[in-house]
């Protein structure tokens, strides 16, 4: 949930005229409709906090809340009014050097605007909100605000000298390089992980024709494009790595700005070797049966009244036969699936007025048979005298490797910290680390972990595939093969599976184990000759014991458990 504040009087204001009478309680049951959930009211500033939910980014400012509330009321219904014009008077060009942190930019021009301190603080509220939210904290989306009067278009997004580059910040008194920035200024210091440290020799920066830099991307802004109360053109620019994320916030920009009566006009993005026009701002186009319709959400609605519905939602709606077309303003950003239209038509007929219904069927629920043998799997590693523990799925490349595992890992793309950046494909890197932190503590330590894994296989369509394994390690002075084997067999014998194991060659991951003292684990199948390789069981190599910092002998299996 994200919190917001608004001015209840302003809110008030852009209902209109035509707005009910309504009480705290009865706003605060119509915004709960909307997805915004009523926190408080102080009434010395007539401000109304906000818990807006995050898949609802237009609501992150008063003019998107009234907006919502205009179809809920039917004050105004169906697609908002759109009256962007179509010129661009301003280009933004893309250079390769600053598209390599950054490939996507967008933007747009608003004129005519006339702003009250108020308003601004308003403005730069939902700016702060939708990079936290749409923007993943400035990761897949950053936005920039400008005084366009300041500035001498066309601009230029592109990467200069870390040490070379100067400009005055925001919250800034004098002239720091792009470097002294990421070091010393609060915002550069909190997001310069954005773009890899302050360690790189060039970095991502928006300049206008007279190469005068107007922001470092995404960090903070320069001082001579600062948006103040006088401020009467804008300029918006969005540098991101997702595109749905950087016009989807784009489109929200631009619809408060029209119905705050400025002029809206688009941006030329110039890229290498392409041109494109911002901001998208066709409404989305979808499609939903009046059959899953009222299946989703357990009505019998006939198509006029789910076009109704639709249109306290603000969209737009046609009947053909059964099916309902709808037209999505572009400012709705989190539509993917029909799901989505029938949750809208649920709540444009109100929550409040379904009627609740007694069940109809009687179950018993119970355990799945998975669960009940992960269960037992887990209860018999406890009862053979090892501690369970629950580590992260997600792993460096670096601490599989530290372990001598072969695997093939699934990477993440744009993972928060260079801990996580990939999903692990076995358990027992893991399960090293958690050793190797807890040296200073009394040995035996024997340890599992029953948990999921990712591995590659090409034979599926998504190309990954799910299994459950099971890793034991026990670490002490007299740790060996024999030990953890004839835990394995136990365990085995007691799923009724037949098991055998069988020398573990060097190019099968064997760098992991001491030679010879190492096997595969193989499950015996009547269909397979060979059998299926299921796991490996052994003792840790010295070596990599010592690059964990364990420095007494280690056993250990890892197994796949079917379910």
């Amino acid at each position: 949930m994200v919190s917001v504040t608004i001015s209840r009087k302003k809110l008030f204001e852009l209902l209109g005229s035509k707005a009910p009478a309504l009480s705290d309680e009865q706003l605060a049951s119509e915004l709960e409709q909307i997805k915004c959930g009523f926190e408080a009211v102080d009434e010395k500033s007539d401000e109304i906090t906000l818990e807006v939910t995050p898949d609802r980014p237009d609501l992150l400012s008063v003019y998107g809340i009234a907006r919502a509330l205009k179809g809920r009321l039917e004050i105004e219904v169906g697609l908002p009014m759109q009256k962007l014009s179509d010129k661009h008077e301003v280009q933004i060009f893309a250079e390769k050097d600053a598209l390599a942190y950054w490939p996507f930019v967008v933007g747009a021009v608003v004129r005519g605007v006339k702003f009250s301190e108020p308003e601004i603080a308003q403005l730069f509220q939902t700016q702060e909100k939708l990079d936290m939210t749409l923007g993943r904290k400035r990761k897949r989306a950053s936005i920039g605000l400008y005084d366009l009067d300041a500035l001498k278009p066309p601009f230029y997004f592109r990467a200069l000298d870390s040490n070379e580059a100067k400009f005055t910040p925001l919250k800034a008194e004098r002239p720091m390089s792009l470097r002294q920035i990421l070091e010393q200024h609060p915002t550069g210091k909190e997001y310069a992980h954005l773009l890899g440290g302050s360690g790189r020799l060039k970095l991502p920066v928006l300049q206008d024709s007279e190469d005068g830099i107007l922001a470092l991307i995404p960090i903070v802004n320069s001082i001579s494009g600062a948006v103040i109360p006088a401020t009467r053109n804008l300029f918006i620019d969005l540098t991101g790595t997702d595109e749905h994320a950087c016009n989807a916030a784009l489109n929200i920009f631009c619809q408060d700005f029209e119905e705050m009566g400025a002029e809206v006009s688009k941006v030329e993005v110039v890229y290498p070797g392409k041109t494109t026009i911002t901001p998208l701002s066709m409404p989305h186009s979808m499609s939903i049966s009046l059959e899953n319709a009222n299946k989703s959400i357990g009505m019998q609605l006939s198509a006029k009244e789910a076009v109704k519905c639709l249109e306290r939602q603000r969209i737009s709606a046609t009947v053909e036969g059964s099916t309902l077309h709808c037209k999505i303003p572009a400012y709705r950003g989190d539509f993917q699936h029909w799901a989505d239209l029938a949750e809208e038509i649920a709540i444009g007929y109100g929550f409040n007025n379904f009627e609740p219904r007694p069940p109809t069927t009687f179950t018993r629920g119970s355990l799945s048979p998975s669960t009940l043998k992960e269960n037992f799997v887990r209860d018999f590693a406890v009862g053979a005298g090892f501690t369970e523990l629950s580590t992260y799925a997600v792993t460096s490349e670096e601490k599989v490797r530290r372990a001598k595992s072969t695997e093939e890992l699934a990477e993440i793309l744009n993972p928060v910290s260079d801990l996580y950046t990939a999903v692990r494909a076995t358990i027992l890197p893991n399960l090293l680390e958690v050793l190797s932190e807890n040296t200073h503590n009394p040995y035996p330590q024997k340890i599992f972990e029953l948990g999921e894994v990712i591995t590659h296989n090409a034979k599926l369509a998504e190309r990954l595939e799910t299994k459950l394994h099971l890793c034991v390690i026990s670490c002490h002075a007299q740790a060996n093969l024999t030990e953890v084997a004839s835990v394995l067999n136990e365990l085995e014998k007691r799923l009724g599976t037949k098991i055998s194991l069988r020398k573990l060659e060097e190019n099968a991951g064997g760098e992991q184990f001491i030679p010879g003292r190492a096997g595969e684990i193989v499950l015996e199948q009547t269909n397979e000759k060979e059998g299926k390789v299921i796991g490996r069981v052994g003792e840790i190599h010295p070596a990599v014991l010592e690059k964990f910092g364990i420095q007494l002998p280690a056993s250990a299996f890892e197994v796949e458990i079917p379910v």
